[in-house]
């Protein structure tokens, strides 16, 4: 029966014939030269356990070694996350000197705008309760008059219709006026300020300059481009 061992320099497996226990050998892959072990040695070095170094024993050189101090990790910071997510994230929102510009000019055209449209505001709102009083005078005056049938029914229709459109332009002109207050619709604040130049009311007088000022103020550009629409 061959035998099969290891090389004890490159731990190769070799294979011998039986009975050259004892004889030497060489190792076919070092070519190193070593005995055949017989099976009574290879069964010994199988069963014996591998020697394990003693643990050291603490002595008292040891007490007055230095020791490394262990490297401290900084404290983490609550927002830490927070900060590293919001550098990192391209979509932050940034508030540079761009935005505070924007707001600078929209809060300049607002004020520009926002006297010429509230005072307009005013005279159409006074110019509606005006023509309502106007109206209903005028229909108390005409069944005063004891006229009687159609001719009542047509003075009334008249008077009905003729205010009733001045207080329509002047309820159209109202928000129109508010848009233009509130920046947001450019074409409806240049009706509502056109419809105040009209003769809608008693308090037309009153309105005209104030509408050319409010037109004025419109017509300036950088008013313009704080508009929504």
């Amino acid at each position: 029966m061959p035998i099969d061992f290891d090389c004890a320099v490159c731990k190769h497996r070799i294979r011998v014939p039986d009975g050259a226990e004892g004889k030497r050998t060489k190792c076919p892959k070092c070519s190193a030269i070593q005995p055949v072990p017989s099976e009574s040695d290879e069964l010994q070095l199988k069963d014996s356990p591998a020697e394990v170094e003693p643990p050291r024993r603490p002595s008292v050189r040891d007490a007055f070694q230095p020791t490394k101090p262990e490297p401290t990790k900084p404290a983490k910071s609550s927002f830490s996350d927070f900060d590293s997510n919001e550098a990192e994230n391209p979509y932050a929102p940034t508030y540079g000197e761009d935005a505070v510009k924007v707001s600078s000019e929209h809060m300049e055209a607002m004020e520009k705008i926002q006297t010429p449209a509230l005072i307009c505001l005013i005279l159409a709102g006074l110019g509606i309760a005006s023509n309502l009083v106007t109206l209903v005078i005028s229909a108390i005056g005409i069944i005063g008059e004891g006229a009687r049938g159609t001719d009542v029914v047509i003075q009334l229709a008249m008077y009905a219709i003729g205010f009733g459109f001045a207080i329509g332009l002047l309820g159209f002109a109202s928000f129109g006026l508010m848009q233009a207050r509130d920046l947001k619709s450019y074409g409806l604040a240049w009706a509502g300020f056109i419809i105040t130049l009209l003769p809608c009311s008693c308090l037309f007088p009153l309105s005209l300059p104030i509408s050319i000022w409010g037109m004025m103020v419109l017509s300036d550009n950088s008013v313009q481009r704080q508009f929504n629409s």
